[in-house]
């Protein structure tokens, strides 16, 4: 036999020493009553001890077990084949099968098959003892992450994890190009795709397996703060005043500088203004004939960006440079021909660089930056072997054009302010973390469409904020004045939020509900309330009859 009481409230040691107490003032009673009988004494004790017994049996609540065999069902989700679940059942010798539809009473133990059930037949499944078996449909996607901003020119790099049944390539595409591939074989693959954000503002691509599309993938694009961007040449040519007019079309202050003879010199300037004059250039675009120049020195101690262009020869200029502004470019050749191919219209001199720590690429393109040691921040070096871009631009490719410099320019500046990163997909009612770093000023929430989130610093970076907000409105929401955030609509039949939906339930019941490897709890059986009111009602109605029956 159990008992239910609470032996750590103060209420259950007062109720029962009330019960004491009024066992002994009931014996007291009746003891100093001199005018009944020695029978009638033992008549009247006897009522009041048996009220007495069922007070305390009504405190106490005894429970006992009683034997009653666990119910163990496999549940089956509706992405599962009726095939699949069949071996399924007989493998693990489970009696009785269940689809979300036919769940219709509770049990002691769940076999979770699948990922696409509804949320109110989940709910059901609170008191149950679950264990989770994934299946996985052929030719769709297991799992996908993606960043939901990304600043203009960065790489959005796009992960996941999924099922093919045959060999195929597997596409991110944005219209009719691809951004970027990869070949599968049959199985399972986790697989990882990136390319520049080069289009600003709300973007959208497709994510293919041989013709059929996964998922559409929609993220924005924050721009790149204006720069102020001097080019320091010799004598300027086509592919720098081509370069020059996109970079002002794009809002960025353009000086062109370039030295005619030895007294002699030029300067035009694109976006001027009195304010941006005066303003030093966040970004010096030159040749490695300038590299000893007193302007990049002091770019490069300041912490600032140089790009070098129009490269003769690759492994001379490299060691130029490096003794101008201490990086370590280590450049060898990989070809025989002068030129070699990169994409459609862009060809780039016959060389690569070493591998470098401090040094990155610009995905897709030969354009390499590396970090150099300045006075307050990392200077950052980037250097082109291109041979020239300009014919992207006179042949109508402007997009391929844009793609390129706006990579560039992600690579060479600094990082921007009231920076906010968020991992996607964002899904509707699910909360999920995002994270501003760099503020301008101190913030303490952020609306998201009609959600509020409420920002905590991080204790060990005073530059970023974070919080979790549940986004109650699908669609395009906006944040910030200049932001947006897409919010995918909580649809149990699309797989990735269907997946998403089980896994949340899941680790809520791992957390508060009972363990599928945890022993069963034996059923247990107590009288109810209904019986108590009954008996306490009956050993009044004797109390109350006794005197007078006497």
């Amino acid at each position: 036999m159990q008992l239910t009481l609470d032996w750590a409230t103060p209420i259950t040691w007062l109720s029962l020493l009330a019960l004491v107490v009024l066992l002994a003032v009931q014996g007291w009673f009746i003891g100093r009553n001199t005018t009944l009988s020695r029978l009638r004494k033992g008549v009247r004790l006897g009522l009041n001890l048996l009220l007495w017994l069922v007070l305390l049996g009504y405190v106490l609540q005894p429970r006992w077990p009683i034997a009653k065999p666990a119910t163990q069902v496999l549940l089956v989700g509706d992405d599962v084949p009726t095939s699949f679940a069949r071996r399924l059942q007989d493998s693990l010798g489970i009696s009785e099968r269940l689809t979300s539809r036919t769940l219709s009473s509770t049990y002691d133990s769940v076999t979770i098959v699948g990922t696409q059930f509804p949320s109110t037949q989940l709910a059901r499944l609170s008191s149950s003892a679950l264990r989770h078996i994934p299946y996985f449909v052929p030719d769709e996607l297991v799992r996908l992450h993606w960043n939901g901003v990304r600043r203009q020119g960065e790489l959005q790099r796009v992960t996941g994890l999924v099922s093919v049944s045959t060999p195929q390539r597997l596409r991110l595409r944005y219209g009719n190009v691809t951004l970027d591939s990869v070949n599968l074989t049959a199985g399972m693959h986790p697989f990882a795709l990136q390319f520049p954000a080069f289009l600003r503002g709300k973007n959208q691509v497709e994510l293919w397996l041989g013709n059929k599309t996964l998922d559409t993938l929609r993220f924005f694009s924050r721009p790149i703060e204006p720069m102020t961007i001097h080019f320091l040449l010799n004598s300027p040519d086509i592919e720098s005043k081509t370069l020059a007019n996109w970079l002002g079309r794009q809002g960025h202050t353009v000086t062109v500088s370039a030295t005619l003879s030895k007294d002699l010199g030029s300067s035009v300037s694109i976006n001027q203004s009195t304010t941006a004059r005066a303003k030093t250039p966040d970004l010096l675009i030159t040749e490695p004939a300038n590299a000893g120049d007193s302007q990049i020195r002091k770019a490069i101690a300041d912490g600032r960006a140089v790009l070098f262009i129009n490269l003769a020869n690759p492994d001379v200029d490299s060691r130029t440079i490096n003794q101008a502004v201490g990086s370590r470019w280590q450049a060898r050749r990989v070809a025989t021909a002068p030129l070699v191919p990169v994409s459609n219209g862009l060809t780039a001199l016959p060389y690569r660089f070493a591998d470098n720590l401090n040094q990155f690429s610009v995905t897709g393109f030969p354009v390499f930056v590396q970090q150099t040691a300045g006075r307050v921040q990392p200077g950052r070096v980037g250097v082109s072997l291109l041979s020239e871009t300009f014919p992207l631009a006179l042949s109508g490719d402007s997009t391929t054009y844009a793609r390129l410099w706006t990579a560039i320019l992600a690579r060479l500046s600094r990082t921007g302010t009231n920076d906010v990163q968020v991992d996607a997909p964002l899904i509707q009612g699910l909360d999920q973390t995002i994270t501003i770093n760099n503020p301008t000023q101190k913030v303490t929430s952020l609306r998201v469409g009609g959600d509020t989130l409420r920002l905590t610093s991080s204790p060990l970076n005073q530059l970023s904020a974070s919080g979790r907000g549940r986004f109650p409105e699908a669609g395009w929401q906006p944040a910030q004045d200049t932001l947006a955030l897409y919010v995918e609509a909580n649809q149990p039949a699309k797989p990735l939020v269907s997946r998403a939906l089980l896994d949340r339930f899941l680790l809520a019941h791992q957390q508060f509900g009972p363990s599928a490897t945890a022993s069963t709890p034996s059923p247990a059986a107590q009288i109810p309330d209904w019986a108590w009111f009954a008996l306490i009602l009956l050993c009044f109605t004797a109390l109350w009859l006794e005197p007078k029956l006497g």
